[in-house]
């Protein structure tokens, strides 16, 4: 079958319902030349042009370092080699909205319209005399979406979060990341297919009628060992699981049979309950994608209904003792059918500082309220970034850094985010967490995720539906170190708004 130039397979398949296989590239960092770092890639792109079975390659961006080579880039030359447009990831890390602007900008002189907008992990190494930015995800979405209605755009979710707090912000984020304009999600990678299925139904549950594609690894023994060693944000390998790939590795192939049949499984798994297709890492060969395409089919033919691939399931999973391996913490919390989480409740302190901070900004800051109808005529006078708006700028620190963390942003949010400050979170995001917190702690690993607090005071508060459909804006560069109470006067603070729930772009198709 011969390909179509520049072709949107992707795009095809989510309009027809078809399941869909995309395998993703991790982009080599610039360390490589150029043309040897986008060699595997095109030996795919050549594999998969005349292949039905392969609708697109995925391009990662800055995951393999700080400095990987452009996905844009990478991009173009995928579609003069296939013919099929890739899913071109584009990460905030580093990102600002001017600078995707401009990466959209390229991307369109090139033809490639479709994009993974993720805010990224963790920055491995600080650069010198500069603060390192995150573009949330939501933002980077409203924006591209703002741009064009043709594009067709992805979102991450990470449903392999086992506390109420972190689990209920991934399907709250993921809501937003819809309205604000995701035609498809794409789950981070995971061995908990229970997860897989809760992630199916809380989203058919809250209305986002929207593709789901799993995230899916190429697991063998040394893959494991890597992650559990070097960490890989949003992904587990429990000890049974880690044990589970010892025991495979005593075999002659060195568990490479193995992890091919649970890849295999996974991808027959998710089409069983409903996806709309998965996006494959760890294949970069040819021979290695051609191999796994025929284990599909051979696990289709043995597991023809979900009762047979359940059982099929289990036995992979089953250790040589007979145990089946535990791929999620004993304590789990799982959403479904009249399960909604631990009823969670913000402790003492936090309840006390939204208290007083609700109560404050009320009576000084809220439109018509005394403190407003005094200082508001008196601070629209004041020039940021002059003398007075200096001092003012250190009276609001001193107050409101030893209650909130201020980071003086110049663009308080605080009555958005249940007066938490948004930016002492490492990478600065006010619309939900990133997918890289575990146990409830942050990606960085010297704090509770600050979304976990916005979570607790918002459900104490019945305000839960805000972390679904309030966009908050980021903070423009020039406002910073400026006192956000002059802002907020002068009537040039955050303007948040409440997204609309959207209309599904593809009908998901259900199995």
């Amino acid at each position: 079958m011969a390909a179509v130039a520049n072709s949107n397979r992707v795009r095809e398949a989510l309009s027809s319902g078809r399941f869909l296989i995309s395998v993703e590239f991790a982009v080599p960092g610039v360390g490589r030349p150029f043309e040897d770092a986008v060699r595997p890639a095109l030996d795919l792109a050549r594999s998969i042009r005349d292949d039905p079975r392969i609708q697109a390659l995925a391009l990662t961006d800055r995951s393999g370092s700080d400095h990987d080579h452009d996905p844009i880039a990478v991009g173009d030359r995928i579609v003069e080699a296939c013919g099929a447009m890739p899913v071109v990831h584009l990460a905030g890390k580093d990102r600002t909205p001017r600078g995707l602007e401009t990466d959209l900008d390229r991307a369109d002189s090139l033809g490639l319209e479709m994009f993974l907008l993720v805010t990224g992990d963790k920055v491995r190494s600080l650069p010198p005399g500069r603060p390192v930015r995150y573009l949330d995800s939501v933002d980077a979405l409203c924006a591209a979406r703002k741009r064009s209605r043709a594009l067709v755009l992805a979102a991450a979710l990470c449903p392999f979060k086992y506390r109420e707090e972190e689990l209920m912000n991934q399907y709250l984020k993921a809501g937003k990341k819809i309205r604000a304009g995701a035609d498809f999600l794409i789950t981070q990678i995971g061995w908990d297919m229970r997860k897989f299925e809760e992630a199916h139904w809380v989203l058919s549950q809250r209305g986002y009628h929207v593709p789901l594609v799993a995230g899916l690894l190429f697991l063998t023994p040394h893959v494991g060992r890597r992650i559990r060693r070097d960490g890989l944000p949003g992904v587990m390998v429990t000890d049974d699981l880690a044990r589970k790939l010892v025991e495979e590795a005593q075999a002659r192939d060195g568990g490479w049979a193995a992890a091919y049949r649970r890849l295999a499984l996974q991808i027959v798994g998710v089409r069983h309950v409903g996806y709309a297709g998965v996006q494959v890492t760890g294949l970069h060969s040819p021979s290695k994608v051609g191999r796994l395409l025929e284990e599909v089919e051979a696990v289709s033919r043995e597991c023809p209904t979900p009762g047979a691939w359940r059982e099929a399931w289990q036995a992979a999973l089953t250790m040589a003792d007979g145990r089946p391996a535990q791929v999620a913490p004993r304590d789990a919390v799982y959403l479904g059918p009249g399960k909604s989480g631990n009823g969670v409740r913000p402790n003492p302190g936090e309840s006390r500082r939204f208290q007083m901070m609700h109560l404050l900004d009320r009576v000084a800051f809220h439109e018509g309220s005394p403190g407003a109808r005094v200082i508001g005529p008196l601070l629209r006078r004041v020039e940021p970034r002059g003398s007075v708006g200096r001092a003012l700028l250190y009276v609001e620190a001193a107050i409101k850094e030893p209650l909130v963390g201020c980071q003086r942003c110049g663009f308080c949010r605080l009555p958005q985010t249940a007066y938490v400050c948004p930016e002492t979170c490492p990478k600065g995001l006010a619309n939900g967490p990133c997918g890289g917190t575990r146990d409830n702690v942050c990606e960085f690993g010297d704090r509770e995720c600050i979304h976990n607090h916005i979570y607790r005071l918002s459900k104490h508060a019945r305000r839960l539906a805000d972390l679904e459909e309030v966009l908050i804006p980021p903070v423009p560069e020039e406002r910073r170190n400026t006192c956000s109470w002059v802002t907020h006067f002068r009537g040039e603070g955050p303007r948040a708004v409440r997204l609309a729930h959207r209309s599904a772009t593809f009908c998901r198709q259900e199995r």
